[in-house]
């Protein structure tokens, strides 16, 4: 007979939950958070609320409280995610009690609450009070003409501790780089993102003073932050970006530098967003890549 399922939060210093979580997250998504634990990351912007069976984490939903910026407006916002129940206890609505009590917790204190999902489960998240709302892509093309590209330091946080902390540290200054949609105090989102994705390099450029996080892949240049204490122009970092071979740049994120006009394409390829109120949203945009809880 099984046991009453017993709600529980805030339960990252507690091994036995903790554990129990993290084999849940390997199960479903096929990693854990173990290394974002034991690098300080797992903090109080990250809330977890779950249902135990006695210490086995069976259900659980997570909030990463952050900072939007749209249209140069400051707002609160929580973006809801790390939705996953056990096989063994899925069909009882956990996951449905888990997210109600979120959105009754949070409503309140916050302009804007949202998540990212597959397709074809629209119908589950509007019973909640969501809507399904399109992103756009943009992207720029480029010579593939050889430039001398301008001296830069790599950065590694995942191997180099001091490197995280710098990188966190010019995330937590930065000015918005989008005028349209920006994303602010989400280091653990960030730090997650750095630990977890091997391939993401991070180059801190000598002037202007800022960071470049990106991937090179084949001759596309995907560019997913720009992170300076100062609004930037394209030509600032132009040389950094466009290097030798590279005919396309692609953000990942809402570029607004003032002397660029991107091309912006439906966005087809990622997750869907579901945002309580649709309403406070630009008609073209798109959320930074790695503020994805």
């Amino acid at each position: 007979m099984m046991t009453a399922l017993q709600a529980v939060t805030a339960f990252a210093h507690k091994q036995n939950l903790r554990k129990s979580f993290n084999t849940l997250a390997k199960k479903t998504f096929g990693f854990d958070f173990e290394l974002l634990y034991k690098s300080g990351l797992w903090n109080d912007r990250y809330h977890t609320h779950a249902f135990a069976d006695e210490a086995q984490i069976v259900a659980n939903v997570s909030v990463s409280s952050l900072s939007l910026h749209i249209q140069q407006r400051k707002m609160k916002a929580i973006q809801i995610g790390t939705v996953m129940t056990d096989p063994s206890y899925q069909n009882q609505g956990l996951s449905t009690q888990l997210l109600q009590r979120v959105i009754q917790q949070y409503e309140q204190d916050t302009d804007l609450m949202y998540l990212f999902s597959r397709r074809g489960v629209e119908g589950f998240y509007e019973k909640l009070g969501f809507t399904a709302v399109e992103e756009h892509l943009f992207s720029i093309p480029v010579s593939a003409a050889l430039y001398p590209v301008p001296d830069y330091r790599k950065l590694q946080p995942a191997v180099n501790p001091q490197d995280m902390v710098v990188l966190l540290d010019r995330y937590g200054k930065r000015h918005p780089q989008s005028d349209i949609l920006d994303v602010s105090d989400a280091q653990h989102i960030l730090g997650f993102h750095t630990l977890y994705d091997p391939e993401i390099e991070i180059i801190e450029l000598l002037e202007p003073a800022a960071l470049l996080l990106y991937k090179k892949i084949g001759q596309t240049m995907h560019l997913y932050e720009v992170i300076s204490q100062t609004k930037l122009t394209w030509r600032e970092i132009r040389d950094y970006v466009s290097q030798s071979g590279i005919t396309e740049v692609i953000f990942h994120f809402t570029p607004t530098f003032p002397d660029l006009e991107p091309i912006a394409h439906k966005h087809t390829e990622r997750d869907t967003l579901f945002v309580n109120k649709p309403e406070l949203l630009p008609a073209v945009f798109q959320f930074p890549e790695l503020s994805h809880a």
